[in-house]
């Protein structure tokens, strides 16, 4: 490791500051993608044709189980649940009665009603989405929208919350299961079969207008990998077998479309063939442990094995035992050139944010060597450079490549969530610590409008709900 250097200008570096976004960015511009990142240098253990020699993925280090913190108690995940919910939640009759005069014809014709009887067993009339706060006018308008749960929307808002995004989605499942919400968990399924029906590739697209169109047809893969994975819970949960179906066929449209075939590396999106970039918060070993189990002979446990090869690669040869947002196949960081990050591609940022909860994930329900590995390097970086006190937590974002902090605003529960999860099982000391800081933080939130907190606000009850204990394993 080459980050002990840090700690002698811990203090110069966490004065640094400066204001940054908190919206999400998503893989749906067709740019080719140069090769002229810089970073670490090439990784080892690569083939001829560049790919990952992926180590033998091991299935658990012991039969252990991973502890929560001392005070991790459920109640605190289920009332931040029923905010979250209601802040973040509109149906269709939503819109419909808040006065909207989109053309829903997409979620209520012919088409519509055919395929969810197909898929769900019944037509559902009341799908739900997740609502997105970083649309514009001229993509994102709720027409004719007044009103929502007895609120007045102002022009300026009801343009804002016209559209979903596919994570929103897949996160939206996954928390409603975890909940135990099987009403809410249905009528976002409705939401996603009706998008997936609009890629030509059987995965959704990345973002649609409320209930009536799509902005975009291009899917991004985390989406996709996170309902296949609620759906496969539920079918478990709920004995349906209509749940498993429909995670069977969307499994096969992952491997199809989303992955590498040349180094098994989970593509961004279904359009990036030909870019040599990715995106480590889009891996979720959980789910590809899981599309092993309901499909055996899919080849999951290389597909994981060669991501996670790849994954502690580049932490071992990072400033600091952290991660790029974006990255090229050699492991260096790489701009993705969609317009997203071309200033933040190299820094531990508003992507990477979610790699500890992934990674925390598959260590609580698997204790995999690899989830460990990476979890421990990662917290006791944090708990040096802190002393294992959470508040002198950075605000802004490391660089991978230099060690050195960023101007890259990273405020926000969210990313004091994603600190705590480092130490999710692995240590203690600053995971006790950590959960307690953000706990309380997390009390004292007041959410004020929908203007950059759909996604501090999403992952802070998902990350809220594995720390203290929501994510129950069947």
């Amino acid at each position: 490791m080459r980050y002990s250097h840090l700690l002698l200008a811990m203090p110069l570096a966490f004065g640094l500051y400066a204001c940054g976004g908190d919206s999400p960015t998503h893989p749906h511009d067709q740019v080719p993608v140069s090769s002229d990142a810089t970073g670490p240098g090439p990784l080892p253990a690569s083939s001829a044709d560049g790919g990952i020699i992926p180590p033998q993925s091991s299935a658990a280090v012991a039969p252990a189980t991973v502890s929560l913190a001392a005070n991790a108690n459920i109640a605190n995940a289920t009332a931040l649940y029923a905010t979250w919910k209601a802040r973040w939640i509109m149906t269709l009759q939503d819109e419909k009665t808040g006065g909207s005069t989109l053309n829903y014809d997409l979620f209520e014709g012919p088409r519509a009603k055919e395929l969810l009887t197909a898929k769900m067993g019944a037509f559902h009339t009341n799908p739900a989405r997740v609502v997105w706060d970083g649309g514009n006018k001229n993509q994102c308008a709720l027409t004719g929208m007044s009103s929502w749960k007895g609120t007045s929307l102002t022009a300026a808002l009801a343009n804002k919350l016209g559209c979903t995004v596919s994570e929103g989605i897949g996160y939206g499942m996954l928390i409603a299961y975890f909940h135990g919400d099987k009403e809410l968990f249905d009528a976002l399924w409705a939401y996603n079969i009706i998008a997936r029906d609009n890629n030509n590739n059987g995965l959704m697209p990345w973002e649609l207008l409320s209930f009536s169109a799509t902005v975009s047809t291009a899917a991004a893969l985390d989406a996709d990998l996170d309902v296949a994975t609620a759906l496969i819970l539920a079918s478990r949960k709920w004995q349906n077998p209509l749940y498993l179906n429909d995670a069977v066929a969307l499994i096969a449209s992952i491997k199809n479309k989303g992955l590498n075939p040349n180094n098994l590396l989970i593509r961004p999106g279904d359009t990036w063939a030909n870019k040599d970039v990715y995106n480590l918060s889009y891996l979720s070993p959980a789910a590809l442990r899981l599309f092993a189990e309901v499909d055996p002979t899919g080849g999951w446990d290389a597909i994981l094995a060669a991501n996670y090869a790849y994954m502690i690669n580049i932490q071992n040869a990072g400033a600091v035992p952290l991660f790029p947002d974006w990255s090229n196949a050699a492991g260096q960081p790489a701009d993705p050139k969609n317009g997203s990050a071309a200033n933040t591609y190299m820094l531990f940022d508003k992507e990477s944010v979610r790699i500890p909860w992934r990674i925390a994930w598959d260590y609580y329900w698997y204790q995999s060597a690899e989830s460990q590995q990476i979890l421990t390097a990662m917290a006791n970086f944090i708990s040096t450079a802190t002393a294992n006190n959470p508040a002198s937590l950075p605000s802004t974002s490391y660089n991978y490549s230099t060690g050195a902090l960023s101007t890259s605003q990273t405020a926000g529960e969210h990313y004091i969530g994603m600190y705590c999860l480092m130490g999710f099982g692995v240590n203690p000391t600053w995971h006790n610590a950590c959960f307690d800081y953000f706990t309380q933080k997390v009390q004292a939130y007041q959410a004020v409008g929908y203007t950059g907190t759909y996604f501090k606000e999403i992952l802070t009850i998902m990350y809220s709900t594995l720390m203290n204990g929501g994510f129950v394993k069947i």
